[in-house]
């Protein structure tokens, strides 16, 4: 599915992305991570938030908040799960997680670029169990990664019901 971000969310996942760039280089004094030579560490972060963002919309649930140092592999909160948003620069591009250590949440959720900036597509969900038992291995040059092609991942109405399955099971 596609998500338009407002004008107001823009300029959230902008200023949160060169906010912590910003923290990190100027304050901290290190440079963020980033495997990723076609874009700069700011454009990375503010995609990321972008995704976070569209995602805390859609499920209207507490927006992210800056982590300089780690969020502990967790993006969002959907009252106790746990979700990490991961973004790809391709529409339609693959869930990776560097290994399964890595993938600390209860759900990924896959959330791609389109042609318009202000414009995500949501690319569905996966658990970590559920990744851990169909996900292959790969290296993209920087090492071996985790890897679900985004055809084989639960579309978004699906994490939605189990979520709301999950909520309305635990108020009885």
């Amino acid at each position: 599915m596609k998500f338009r971000l407002s004008r107001k969310d823009l300029l959230l996942a902008e200023c949160m992305g060169r906010d912590t760039v910003a923290l990190c280089e100027k304050l901290m004094g290190f440079k963020p991570r980033l495997e990723n030579e076609k874009q700069s560490r700011v454009d990375a972060n503010i995609m990321g938030y972008k995704a976070e963002i569209a995602i805390a919309r859609l499920f209207d649930i507490e927006l992210p908040a800056i982590n300089v140092m780690t969020d502990g592999g967790v993006d969002l909160w959907l009252d106790n799960v746990a979700i990490d948003v991961k973004f790809t620069n391709k529409e339609f591009g693959p869930l990776i997680f560097d290994s399964m250590a890595k993938f600390k949440s209860d759900v990924a959720v896959l959330v791609g670029a389109t042609s318009d900036p202000a414009v995500v597509r949501i690319n569905g969900a996966y658990t970590r169990t559920d990744f851990e038992r169909h996900c292959y291995r790969k290296n993209f040059g920087h090492g071996e990664r985790l890897v679900m092609e985004v055809k084989d991942i639960q579309p978004i109405e699906w994490l939605w019901l189990n979520l709301m399955k999950r909520r309305n099971k635990a108020q009885k």
